[in-house]
């Protein structure tokens, strides 16, 4: 009688049902997960707070009702609000970064939303400021070493960065830009390899430096409509600008992975309470 042993499974596989990826088989984390859980954000309790508060203050007689409904949990009404705003401006960010793959792929989108045009005019007039040439975009990358994984925006080219040598560029549609992004690029540049639409592994091509270009909506009128500010559409900041940079970045990173690892074994320390038995003197 044979038995037939089931062969390992190789290769990197993304699910975009609940964004999970696999390397060879097993679970691996991504890298913008290990960022999320490896590094402290305390602005984020400020924001979370003040995001609540503003919602209150602005919304008074919808804050009555829902005091006065017996079917709706005031508390968890409120306390939800600054996850449905980071949900929805996650909705945006996935949408501006699937038109401007599009837009630098092949020079022009089509049925763009209103409420997205001034980012992809921003980002339209960022790539041809830059001269930017994409040579990869929106590609699953893995380290099998350091056993993460995650999808770079973008590499590319441009006669006016680096003497025209690649450069990862990360696009981000936050308010801000976070220092953090540095390493998230360096983990994309130093992973080991990348897979292509058939899911073929290739080496990650040598990058020289990395950028965030911070993509805000440019109205008709040239007038930043979110922020209020110079009608700049497209900010493109530095990161790494040499290779011991990137790998001082990449350090930085691995020590956020190694903190995400550890938190299960963090929270085993605690031990149960220590007790002291009483005994009676002797008589």
């Amino acid at each position: 009688m044979s038995t037939k042993t089931k062969a390992p499974v190789k290769g990197l596989t993304f699910t975009h049902n609940g964004h999970r990826y696999k390397l060879d088989g097993l679970p691996v984390t991504g890298v913008t997960t290990i960022l999320n859980g490896g590094i402290p954000k305390p602005a984020l309790i400020y924001w979370a707070g003040k995001t609540v508060a503003e919602y209150v203050e602005a919304n008074p007689a919808e804050i009555e009702s829902l005091r006065n409904r017996a079917d709706v949990d005031f508390v968890r009404e409120l306390s939800g609000i600054p996850a449905k705003l980071r949900d929805e401006a996650g909705v945006t960010g996935t949408a501006v970064h699937d038109l401007a793959e599009t837009l630098a792929a092949t020079g022009t989108v089509d049925d763009v939303p209103e409420e997205l045009a001034g980012y992809v005019e921003g980002y339209a007039d960022f790539l041809d400021r830059f001269q930017i040439t994409p040579l990869l975009m929106e590609r699953p990358c893995a380290s099998r070493k350091d056993w993460f994984a995650g999808k770079f925006d973008m590499i590319g080219t441009s006669p006016l960065l680096n003497d025209g040598a690649p450069v990862m560029v990360d696009l981000k549609t936050s308010k801000y830009v976070y220092g953090e992004t540095g390493l998230q690029t360096a983990a994309y540049s130093l992973a080991e390899f990348y897979i292509d639409e058939d899911g073929n592994e290739h080496p990650m091509p040598e990058i020289v430096a990395t950028y965030v270009a911070h993509v805000t909506p440019m109205d008709r009128d040239g007038v930043n409509a979110r922020y209020g500010v110079a009608p700049l559409g497209t900010t493109l900041y530095p990161l790494a600008q040499n290779l011991e940079e990137m790998k001082s970045h990449y350090a930085m990173f691995l020590a956020a992975a190694y903190t995400h690892k550890t938190t299960k074994l963090r929270d085993a320390i605690v031990g149960t309470p220590v007790t002291i038995e009483q005994k009676a003197d002797a008589a």
